[in-house]
């Protein structure tokens, strides 16, 4: 994120966005490296000088490709998300997503031309015609600093372009969330900003600090940060009036973003929407059991792979995201029983779905020698919604658990609600967010136990028809808050993330 040093009549591009500490342990690997994110608020104004180093974005010629040319092509168009394409990709890649690079510069800026007029009202154009796009999640790693990032595509059915990435980087200061529009394959603006645990509005994001930049045949042309009712702004009609170091940071950041925006763009396009499907296996006793043999199925799709636990007991999938079929999991193990995990739905938009641990135990000895459904087959409607509700129900072992207790946040009106079963009211405007507390270690400050991930938890969502979404607990992670799933308009969007020092006493 770039922060000019802040001088009369100069745009400062900063987020200043106050921040809680939390702590992002990317569900589904075994080993992570857990960041803490802390920083103190900023109160940027006229009278204050503040220096904030700027990351360095250096150009070598010899690394350096051609500027893009930014004429279509076939290549330009992104890759279908049917379930066949997504199969032929993970036979191809073993199902494994390359990391992303933004240090190699691939892309570099086009001559700037402070003449030209952008088109302001642009984005708001994409935005409108993004209603029919098809919308993909990607979580990917970066390759310079290891940090987690999840994007939202959106592309056109019909031309298939992307209009719009939105990329959410979890790194040391916090959610920094970065937008990219795009018309016929051409960068036209970008706004980048900082959310924290909770999750922050567009309204709120700008008032905070957001910074909003257009580009015109790749330059920046104008670049903009708003601190409540007042805007700065810096613009390439003006850059040879600005001092030396200021141009350099202006140069910095038009070279950072035209080279994320089209790396972006060209390994997204490419990547189809799949998800991961991951676990551990256990004997009775709660002990990992190795080299069980556990097979994925999707009859409607034809569809089979087998992997085999690892030392931990641990397994995992790429799958493509199925709609229109349950996939369902078998579970071998020598004279074992066979086990089943029945009904797995991977809602679009889901990255990774968590299973939990399945117990096996030898034919007829005991009480896991059985099936089990995720969504509850025999369970009647809850009739008593109305078409515009969901109710959601948390249950978890109360023998590994004491107190495990749900949190659900209104992020347009702050409000917040912690009952076990709850009724979420949506409409076009709903932004919700629903966390799991570990109640008793994050009262205590015992933040890094695991001890949630061990306790079977599982939130389950209804509407009136009936069970749309089940979720588990992620296994094998720390940390005293699961962020489970957001709900925006009447979307239901996995999360399944963890953190520690939560920084809100309202959790707890």
């Amino acid at each position: 994120m770039y922060h000019f040093r802040k001088r009369s009549a100069i745009l400062p591009i900063v987020l200043s966005v106050c921040l809680t500490g939390l702590s992002l342990t990317g569900c589904g690997k075994k080993a992570e490296e857990i960041i803490t994110n802390k920083d103190e608020a900023v109160s940027p104004s006229t009278e204050e000088e503040w220096e904030i180093s700027l990351p360095s974005v250096e150009v070598e010629e010899e690394e350096a490709e051609e500027e893009k040319d930014s004429s279509l092509s076939d290549e330009d168009r992104a890759v279908s998300d049917s379930f066949d394409e997504a199969v032929a990709f993970i036979k191809k890649t073993g199902g494994v997503l390359p990391e992303i690079d933004y240090e190699t510069v691939k892309y570099k800026p086009a001559e700037r031309d402070g003449d030209l007029q952008v088109n302001k009202k642009a984005p708001k154009e994409i935005e409108e015609g993004l209603k029919d796009d098809e919308v993909k999640t990607v979580r990917l790693l970066r390759s310079d600093n290891g940090a987690t990032l999840d994007f939202t595509v959106y592309t056109d059915p019909e031309s298939g372009l992307i209009d719009k990435i939105v990329s959410t980087e979890y790194g040391s200061e916090g959610r920094e969330v970065t937008g990219f529009y795009y018309k016929n394959g051409v960068l036209l603006y970008t706004f980048r900003y900082l959310d924290d645990l909770y999750g922050i509005n567009a309204d709120d994001a700008r008032k905070s600090g957001g910074q909003r930049c257009y580009f015109i045949n790749d330059f920046l042309s104008e670049c903009y940060a708003t601190y409540g009712d007042k805007n700065e702004s810096v613009n390439a009609a003006g850059y040879k009036d600005l001092n030396p170091d200021i141009r350099k940071e202006y140069d910095e950041m038009e070279a950072e973003l035209i080279n994320r925006a089209y790396v972006n763009y060209n390994v997204l396009k490419d990547i189809p929407s799949m998800a991961k499907i991951y676990g551990y296996v256990a004997d009775e006793q709660g002990g990992t059991l190795a080299n069980v043999s556990v097979t994925v199925s999707s009859e409607a799709n034809g569809y089979e792979n087998t992997v085999i636990t690892d030392g931990d007991g641990y397994y995992e999938f790429t799958v493509p995201v199925n709609t229109a079929d349950w996939y369902n999991l078998l579970f071998e193990y020598g004279d074992f029983a066979p086990s089943r995990l029945n009904d797995i739905y991977i809602r679009p938009r889901t990255i990774e779905y968590p299973t939990g641990v399945t117990y096996m135990a030898p034919k007829g000895s005991n009480k896991h020698d059985t099936d089990i459904y995720l969504l509850d087959v025999t369970k009647q409607s809850p009739h008593k919604l109305k078409e515009n509700q969901y109710e959601a129900v948390l249950s978890y072992n109360s023998e590994k658990m004491s107190e495990l207790k749900p949190f659900t946040l209104d992020l347009n009106s702050g409000k917040y609600d912690n009952e076990n079963s709850q009724v979420i009211t949506v409409d076009s405007g709903t932004d919700y967010k629903y966390f799991v507390t570990d109640q008793v270690n994050g009262k205590s400050g015992n933040d890094l136990t695991n001890d949630m991930s061990l306790s079977e938890a599982q939130v389950k969502l209804y509407n009136k028809n009936g069970l749309v979404g089940s979720f588990q607990v992620p296994v094998g992670h720390s940390g005293v808050v699961w962020e489970v799933f957001e709900i925006k308009g009447s979307e239901i969007i996995p999360s399944n993330n963890y953190y520690f020092e939560t920084g809100k006493d309202i959790f707890f």
